[in-house]
């Protein structure tokens, strides 16, 4: 049995945001589900995804993503068969009030998806595609103090040319300032600059400072800043949660330097911050799959399911053609993937 009560609020960002909370009684398990209407290119996140496959933009009008859009992960109202059920007919109902052309859930896991696919078969979706679109990189992290343990789990490779990037940027005085809270704001107009230059050199500008200021309020939100001689050379935006350290955005000042070693020096100083912390694990992303498979970390897929109240046939085309060639890339480097 399970009970849902709206929220409706607005933003400058999207058309409509709202919340849905869903209580699985059954369960006892509550859930808030976000739910953002987003003009056909107005999601930072998904012109990422068309931008990486090299594909032309989708969408035709507007969209309704479950999960903010510029975020990796999903998976809210999913935790049960009844919240799940309850969640694809919401967004189906969402999207036919505001006439969007797809309700779309990012970033799941393999179950996650398999709950809203069938939810929104039986709740009337003229199609539903389950589709692989993302790869996580995800390390588990020692239990004891220090790095060595560290450089044990990592490819041996290529363990020493990371210990000499490491060191060798250390040695040249590279220090680690990591900044929490309000803490982190005097600095976010710089590291806003990096990120949006690294961002561009992808491909796809994905950040603001609004953003990152807004993000500071978050609990477990770091900036884990790379100096030398007061300069920020680099940093990496991220969140301590539940034990998991998240990677979410990065940035290097590509002109200084120490900007060779920066990347490199950053990977290893979140993982020794995240041990000090108390972190059992490290999430390193998406996408740079050669970078982050030479440091050990693990594939992990991540699926998007989307809802289409309309039998589009075309776009039904578009988006397996967009999983496919995301998979193409990944699979390059990580030919045992289950795409």
């Amino acid at each position: 049995m399970w009970t849902a009560a709206w929220e409706q609020l607005t933003t400058e960002r999207v058309d409509a945001h709202r919340h849905l909370q869903i209580t699985d009684l059954g369960a006892g398990i509550t859930e808030t589900v976000p739910y953002f209407l987003v003009p056909a290119r107005g999601c930072p996140y998904w012109n990422s995804q068309e931008t990486d496959a090299g594909v032309a933009p989708v969408w035709l009008g507007p969209v309704l993503y479950s999960g903010s859009p510029h975020a990796q992960y999903g998976g809210a109202g999913t935790a049960t068969d009844a919240s799940a059920r309850l969640t694809a007919h919401a967004g189906l109902r969402l999207a036919e009030e505001y006439d969007a052309h797809a309700v779309v859930y990012p970033g799941l896991t393999a179950e996650q998806a398999e709950r809203l696919t069938t939810a929104g078969r039986r709740q009337g979706a003229a199609r539903v595609l389950n589709l692989a679109t993302d790869v996580a990189h995800v390390r588990e992290l020692p239990t004891g103090p220090g790095l060595e343990h560290w450089w044990d789990g990592t490819p041996a490779g290529h363990r020493r040319d990371a210990r000499r990037q490491w060191r060798r940027a250390t040695e040249v005085g590279l220090t680690l300032d990591p900044l929490t809270g309000s803490r982190m704001l005097p600095h976010l107009e710089e590291f806003t600059a990096l990120a949006v230059g690294t961002s561009e050199r992808h491909g796809t500008a994905l950040y603001g400072r609004d953003m990152f200021e807004y993000l500071a309020q978050v609990s477990g939100a770091v900036l884990l800043a790379a100096r030398a001689d007061g300069h920020l050379v680099g940093g990496m935006y991220a969140f301590l949660h539940d034990g998991c350290l998240y990677l979410w955005a990065s940035g290097i000042d590509h002109q200084h330097p120490l900007a060779r070693h920066a990347y490199t020096w950053l990977m290893t100083e979140a993982p020794r911050w995240a041990i000090e912390h108390g972190a059992r694990r490290i999430d390193a992303g998406r996408a740079n799959y050669l970078a982050k498979k030479r440091l050990g970390y693990q594939p992990q897929v991540l699926r998007t399911v989307i809802h289409l109240p309309t039998d589009a046939a075309t776009t039904a085309d578009a988006l397996t053609a967009l999983s496919r060639r995301l998979g193409e890339q990944a699979l390059r480097h990580h030919p045992d993937l289950p795409w």
